[in-house]
């Protein structure tokens, strides 16, 4: 199709149904005879398959049998059975010969032989085998030829009549289905443009079923119907732009924005009335003035000012299209202002501008204002330097401070140091001058128990453990408790930071060292905690009453470990005449009470 040309001057060259059968046949004729070749190539395999196989059975049968009647002379056998060779598909002719001399031979000798075949006929008596000859056979591959022929017409005739027809209905479901419908959206192509936009694209017939090309269909309406709302909002969009125009004219002239388009061929600019005034000049007198942009890089000063001179020369020549930056001018009136000027080639001439775009916003007021931000900011840093030696003077006395009061908490410590040193002296002492006044077994035992706590002190292993854990331990493997009735409250788990070995050894001194053991009947052991301290209580019911508590051979050793190391309390005393409590806690956080 030409698209290009009018829709009276469409020539249709060809037909896609012609087209599509064409290329069927073709392909249908290449499929058909390579599937013919291979089917008669297989066929030809098979056949001769089947001859070699009919010869290899007429060696097996025929063999022992003419070697026999060759070895009798009987040539009536013979002939009858070269007779019974000629019988089988493909031989036409079979002879025996023996020393180059023919014995016997039996069909057309002038028939064509496409292959031959010979076996050696041999005659086996008295354990000596007997060299009678060799039997050959003509072999003709003419009717498999036949057949393989009549087989290919067959083929080639069959599957020609089946694709042409099935081409044949192909190109009518082809007419039917897509040609029609594909003529019917060339006609409304043809027919359409934008003045039109509402005549859709239908298809006459059955409406119920939806295929590609409907979907084509349905694709094209909606493209129809986007176009038709996009010119909707082109229109719009034309009004508002025109709205907008208006609007931008009107904030131009009220905003402090000055606008000048200058014209490098003509050299003359026109400019709205804030240019102009922005200058300290008017507008009729900046249109009229010879050579405006002469006069315009002369008002330029600053640092800066020779730079930005040139750079508006390279815009003038082309070589840049657009100048951005703070400018320092002079206005009209010899006053220094500030200025955010902005140079852009709108059109060009044969590669020279034809029209230069000037924007300018006056910033000197911004200028001065940050000018005088710096001046205070300055100043600011000057009171903040200030400020900031005042402080480091207060912090070098601050640190004189806290040097002397460390000094003092140092003292304090090793005080209290040397108090707890004090109190397990005389713990020591007293235990000694007890001991001078026992015997010589209970000394070794008392020595014994502070040489095992003076060893697990000064071999402190604490560690993170679990209280609960190390309790159900110590219970579980203590032999003074076997034969007593425990009951235990303790809690799931209970982790804190101490050595292991002193706790199970306040465990072990205290409660299995206790006088009341023998009489006891049952022990009660719970462990809870309360904010940041834990108790172990431990309770013995006695079997017989008592009236006072009886001396225990450990309890100093246990109260000075609960007090000075475990931060707590220890109380041991009778509730009842049958009930004995000992009680002790200890601090979960014992660095945070150093601290």
């Amino acid at each position: 199709m030409k698209h290009s040309l009018p829709d009276n001057d469409f020539v249709q060259r060809s037909h896609v149904g012609l087209r599509l059968l064409s290329y069927i046949l073709g392909f249908s004729f290449i499929v058909t005879m390579a599937t013919s070749s291979f089917i008669l190539f297989s066929d030809y395999k098979r056949g001769v398959s089947q001859v070699s196989h009919n010869l290899n059975q007429i060696q097996s049968s025929y063999q022992q049998s003419v070697s026999y009647s060759l070895w009798n002379f009987d040539n009536r056998q013979i002939e009858s059975q070269l007779n019974g060779i000629l019988n089988f598909p493909g031989v036409v002719y079979v002879y025996i010969e023996s020393r180059n001399k023919l014995i016997q031979s039996a069909g057309d000798i002038y028939a064509r032989t496409d292959h031959q075949y010979s076996f050696e006929l041999t005659h086996q008596s008295a354990a000596q085998s007997y060299q009678l000859g060799s039997l050959y056979i003509n072999v003709d591959y003419s009717g498999l030829y036949d057949d393989l022929k009549h087989k290919a017409v067959n083929i080639l005739v069959s599957q020609f009549l089946k694709t042409f027809s099935v081409s044949i209905f192909v190109l009518f479901m082809v007419r039917q289905l897509i040609t029609r419908r594909l003529s019917t959206m060339a006609e409304w192509a043809g027919a359409f443009n934008l003045k039109n936009l509402d005549q859709e694209l239908t298809f006459p017939g059955n409406k119920q079923r939806s295929d590609e090309l409907d979907m084509v269909a349905a694709a094209i309406n909606q493209m129809r119907n986007t176009l038709k709302l996009d010119m909707i909002d082109r229109q719009k969009s034309q009004q508002q732009l025109e709205d907008t125009k208006e609007q931008l004219s009107v904030a131009i002239d009220n905003a402090a924005l000055g606008f000048c388009q200058y014209y490098p061929n003509q050299d003359r600019l026109t400019c709205n009335n804030h240019f102009a005034r922005q200058l300290a000049t008017t507008q009729t007198e900046l249109e009229s003035m010879a050579h405006p942009m002469d006069r315009f890089r002369d008002l330029i000063r600053g640092i800066k000012g020779p730079e930005q001179r040139e750079r508006i020369n390279q815009l003038l020549y082309g070589r840049i299209s657009r100048i951005h930056g703070e400018f320092t001018m002079v206005n009209f009136r010899n006053e220094k202002c500030y200025f955010d000027i902005t140079f852009q080639i709108i059109q060009y001439n044969e590669s020279r501008p034809h029209e230069v775009l000037i924007c300018i916003v006056d910033k000197t007021k911004e200028h001065t204002a940050s000018r005088q931000a710096q001046e205070l900011a300055v100043s600011l840093e000057n009171k903040v330097t200030q400020r900031t030696e005042e402080l480091y003077d207060e912090q070098q006395r601050a640190n004189a401070t806290i040097r002397k009061l460390q000094t003092r908490l140092d003292r304090m410590e090793a005080d209290s140091s040397s108090i707890t040193q004090m109190h397990f002296d005389g713990l020591l002492l007293k235990q000694l001058e007890k001991l001078s006044a026992e015997n010589e077994i209970e000394a070794t035992s008392c020595l014994a128990v502070y040489q095992k706590y003076l060893n697990i002190s000064l071999n402190d292993q604490t560690t993170a453990i679990d209280m609960a854990s190390c309790i159900q331990s110590w219970l579980r493997e203590s032999e003074s408790f076997k034969d007593i009735q425990t009951n235990t409250k303790l809690p799931f788990s209970l982790m804190m930071n101490e050595n292991p070995g002193l706790v199970v050894f306040l465990l072990e001194h205290l409660f299995e060292q206790e006088p009341v053991l023998e009489n006891c009947r049952q022990f009660e052991l719970e462990l809870r905690v309360d904010h940041d301290m834990a108790f172990v209580v431990a309770t013995f019911d006695l079997v017989d009453g008592i009236e006072e508590t009886p001396e225990h051979p450990h309890v100093d050793l246990s109260h000075f470990i609960v007090t000075s190391r475990f931060r707590g309390e220890f109380s041991r005393k009778l509730v009842s005449p049958n009930r004995l409590e000992t009680r002790y806690s200890f601090s979960l956080f014992p660095d945070q009470m150093d601290t």
